[in-house]
């Protein structure tokens, strides 16, 4: 097995390469990946270098609660966005303290059912296969949707992964 895939050293050495030579550092919040977005970051040797960690919190409620979400936003919350991928970097940055935090939120599937005890618009709501990804750093913030195509779940979070790298080595360039 070759961990990460060919396509994702590359980019996480050259994100790797531009924090260490801006002694810059990250962090990540994760949701729908579930921890994949750390494990490619970390399987560059010395990534500690830059890699501060990390939030990884699945359970919707303890989620949003554990990244300063008040009871009434809880609760009229109607599930992720470009804003709630944001809201998640910035809560990040502030807790861990890091010069960037990506962040991404979305629909791995097979559903996109939140089973939320209240209506969601499903006029607004994303399909499977629709992560948003948000990054707070020094100067800016910026966030954004990608969608994979896909409505498998597996190839969902390991594409939500490479887009969130690819949206960070993006910005950082």
């Amino acid at each position: 097995m070759n961990f990460p895939p060919e396509d994702i050293q590359v980019l996480v050495s050259k994100i790797a390469a531009i924090l260490r030579s801006r002694n810059e550092t990250l962090a990540v919040s994760e949701a729908a990946c579930g921890g994949l977005l750390s494990a490619y970051v970390v399987s560059v040797p010395g990534a500690s270098d830059f890699y501060i960690g990390g939030k990884l919190v699945y359970s919707l409620k303890q989620r949003l609660k554990l990244s300063g979400w008040s009871d009434v936003e809880i609760s009229q919350y109607m599930g992720p966005s470009e804003q709630v991928a944001l809201k998640l970097a910035r809560t990040a940055k502030y807790e861990l303290g890091s010069t960037y935090v990506l962040s991404e939120t979305g629909f791995a599937g097979p559903s996109s059912d939140l089973h939320l005890n209240h209506n969601q618009d499903q006029n607004t709501a994303a399909k499977v296969g629709t992560v948003f990804l948000g990054l707070s750093g020094p100067a800016k913030e910026i966030s954004c949707s990608r969608e994979t195509g896909s409505v498998e779940r597996a190839t969902n979070m390991t594409e939500f992964a490479k887009l969130g790298l690819e949206f960070l080595l993006e910005q950082l360039q």
